[in-house]
């Protein structure tokens, strides 16, 4: 075997996964054992300063107490004494008790020192001194401050800094309660280190634990000597300062890191305290060595544990994949056909004779399989050359398919192309070509809002594309629309489209016939046109002609015979028709010309209903119709009171010609949501059914006979629809034939 199969074998692989285990196992344990121990050791290591630093303020707190206390006592026996001496003598003793006593002075009620400990600064007036007012206003300790007079008195080298001290001071009553004077002390403040070597002496004398003394306002009063005298602006200060103790870690003005137990001074019995913050430091470094040392062993006892685990899965790989090298080696030798049987040694754990019975098994079986695959192969290739044959044909059918479809494109009378979902054109005939200028070759991959569609629609067309995505049903779909395209050199063609959704199963795609309609347009408009002049010629003779008529009904020519009078009125009826529907035409011209003007303005609704009933009154009466306003509110909308009264009277008009005689018209002006909605109400036949989806187009009528009844042109309400909504509303209507119709129309309401 080489040694590259060696490397790779079972037994390397169990061994290498051992040790990995092994080094991941010791990692894993070494890294939660590191975690639980390093927090727990860190926390202890902190609580320890945070017990000093509370350890220190109680101690301060007490001897501050003590002196506080032995003042107090000492200014209550003074207060009634008269004899000087006395005094002086008391003071003395008093001062000699206690070495950091600096000084003791009785003074007046004026503040005059009247006697004082070895009669320094007797005669003085220290009525301005602080210690001296605060203790007549009942403040009875003073912060730490620098006395550069009293160091004079006691001797001390003026070019040297002055000594500090703070101020204990009691005022001194007689039994009336009347203020005697100020009994005032100077503690020097080597008490404070005194203090600091009591608690620190005995925690370590080669320990690097450094405490601090901070005043109220954050100056250090004792500790290192370049921090004396400086202003803290750390954390740690400020969490003292609120009363809290604890440790923090934090990096000082020095750029070193240290770890700061804190805590502040809260006073004890009848002594208030300074408020001092007391903080107990150590470098960060030193301070966290146990814990480095215990990583360090963590470590050591993680690379034995591993070398030994490691040593013991190479032991155990061993002697797993020895028998199965044998099996092995046996089953080259079967392959070969040098043996009959694998050969599995005796020794051999029952996995492994296990696993050279089933070799044996599966040997014997693949040579039986490899002659039966050489009979399924031959068998195989025969039906692989029969599919391939039907494959074949099939592909020559689709191609003739492919071919015919292609034919009947070619051979349509109609420009026709298809398009995908993205609106990328896929198919494009040769009367595409000859319509739009493009080849099939230039045109196949661009999108058809980009090519085929003016730049001002290009937006909608795309925002209808995303809107398919996104599942909407188009509208466009088999219905035939008006659209306008462009060519290659960008003139505008009017066509009618027939778009189909093609749908294959994996594809599917737009297919679209289209029409040139731009001739049909053409002769649209000269009709148009031809309506329009002739409206127009003929108007100013019919009026003239209506007008002549109605002077002969008047009786302005005479008295005409009666059958004269039949004939004058017949003619009057047959013009005043021939007028209206020469109005209508040219009222419908000028709408879809856009030439119709409206003055938009607010007008009551209730009005144009007034008005329109006014107007149509005598209608009614001679068809013996009443018209009843039935509901009138007060409702404002924006509008051109005129037509909009023209819509009303269209729609009164007809409610009454279809109305029997002794019928009655309803009219209703109501508030409809945030509409206006205008209704008219008739009890006549009605709509029928199958005019229903024609009423409001031009030229429409029910059927022939009515036209011959009830006269009309069937403009009125093609143009009433147009009218409204270009008041931004809308008509429609309701019918129940025989029983109940309902005209009506709505506009927004005006607040």
């Amino acid at each position: 075997m080489t040694p590259l199969l060696r490397r790779r074998s079972l037994g390397t692989y169990l061994a290498v996964a051992s040790t990995l285990l092994s080094v991941l196992l010791t990692i894993v344990l070494g890294a939660v054992g590191d975690h639980t121990a390093s927090k727990q050791m860190r926390l202890s290591i902190g609580n320890r300063l945070a017990e000093l630093a509370l350890q220190t303020a109680s101690r301060m707190d007490r001897a501050t107490y003590e002196r506080h206390r032995e003042v107090q006592l000492m200014a209550q026996r003074l207060g009634p004494e008269r004899d000087g001496r006395v005094v002086a003598r008391e003071l003395g003793a008093m001062q000699a008790s206690y070495r950091h006593y600096a000084w003791l002075g009785v003074t007046d009620a004026a503040g005059r020192v009247r006697t004082s400990s070895s009669g320094l600064l007797e005669g003085a007036d220290v009525s301005g001194r602080p210690w001296f007012r605060e203790a007549i206003e009942g403040r009875h300790l003073g912060d730490v401050h620098e006395a550069v007079l009293l160091a004079r008195a006691l001797g001390k080298p003026a070019g040297r800094t002055p000594p500090r001290f703070f101020d204990i001071a009691f005022p001194m009553h007689d039994p009336r309660g009347r203020l005697l004077g100020v009994l005032g002390a100077h503690v020097s403040w080597e008490w404070a280190r005194d203090v600091r070597r009591t608690i620190f002496t005995p925690v370590d004398p080669n320990s690097s634990v450094e405490p601090l003394i901070v005043s109220r306002a954050g100056e250090v009063l004792l500790g290192p000597a370049d921090l004396e005298g400086r202003r803290l602006d750390l954390p740690s200060v400020a969490h003292a300062a609120r009363g809290a103790s604890g440790h923090d870690v934090e990096t000082w003005p020095d750029g070193r890191t240290y770890l700061v137990g804190y805590a502040r001074t809260q006073g004890f019995e009848q002594s208030p305290g300074l408020g001092w913050s007391i903080l107990v430091r150590q470098e960060l470094k030193q301070a966290y060595e146990p814990v480095a040392h215990l990583r360090q062993q963590l470590l050591l006892w993680g690379v034995g544990t591993t070398l030994l685990f490691s040593l013991a899965g190479w032991l155990v790989a061993r002697w797993i994949t020895r028998p199965l090298l044998q099996v092995a080696r046996g089953a080259k030798t079967l392959e070969a056909g040098g043996a009959p049987a694998l050969d599995v040694p005796a020794s051999a754990y029952r996995e492994v004779h296990v696993l050279g019975g089933a070799l044996s098994s599966l040997m014997r079986k693949l040579r039986d399989n490899e002659d039966n695959l050489r009979e399924l192969n031959a068998g195989l290739e025969k039906r692989v050359e029969e599919r391939t044959a039907k494959l074949r044909l099939a592909y020559e059918q689709v191609r003739a398919n492919e071919q015919r479809i292609q034919v009947i494109l070619e051979s349509a009378q109609d420009p026709f192309l298809a398009f995908d979902l993205q609106g990328r054109v896929i198919e494009w005939n040769s009367r595409a070509e000859s319509l739009f200028g493009w080849t099939r070759e230039e045109i196949l991959g661009k999108s058809v809002a980009e090519t085929l569609v003016p730049a001002r629609f290009a937006g909608s067309l795309r925002k209808a594309f995303e809107a398919f995505a996104r599942g909407d049903r188009p509208t466009m779909i088999q219905a035939p629309f008006e659209r306008i395209m462009v060519d290659r050199l960008g003139r505008e063609v009017e066509v009618e489209a027939r778009v189909g959704l093609v749908d294959t199963g994996p594809h599917r795609f737009f297919a679209a016939f289209v029409h040139d309609i731009s001739q049909r347009k053409e002769v649209d408009r000269l009709k148009s046109e031809f309506v329009s002049t002739v409206s127009h010629e003929l108007r100013t003779p019919l009026t003239a002609i209506h007008g002549s008529l109605q002077l002969l009904q008047s009786g302005m020519a005479g008295d005409l015979p009666e059958d004269a009078r039949e004939l004058v009125a017949l003619s009057a009826q047959s013009s005043e028709r021939l007028v209206r529907l020469v109005n209508d035409v040219l009222d419908l011209e000028r709408i879809a010309s856009g030439r119709m003007q409206y003055a938009i303005q607010p007008c009551l609704l209730s009005s144009v209903a007034m008005h329109a009933i006014r107007d149509v009154q005598p209608l009614g009466e001679t068809a013996d119709v009443r018209v009843l306003l039935e509901a009138a509110e007060p409702l404002t909308v924006l509008g051109d009171f005129d037509r909009l009264v023209q819509v009303a009277i269209n729609l009164l008009a007809n409610a009454v010609k279809f109305s029997p005689p002794g019928g009655v018209v309803r009219v209703s002006v109501r508030r409809e949501g945030n509409a206006a909605r205008f209704g008219v109400v008739d009890h006549g036949a009605g709509v029928p059914e199958g005019f229903r989806t024609r009423v409001f187009e031009r030229f429409a009528q029910a059927d022939s006979s009515d036209r011959r009844q009830r006269g009309g042109t069937g403009l009125g309400l093609s143009i009433c629809r147009a009218i409204v909504e270009a008041h931004h509303g809308r008509i429609d209507f309701t019918s129940e034939p025989g029983v109940r119709t309902e005209f009506f129309f709505e506009i927004a309401v005006q607040e």
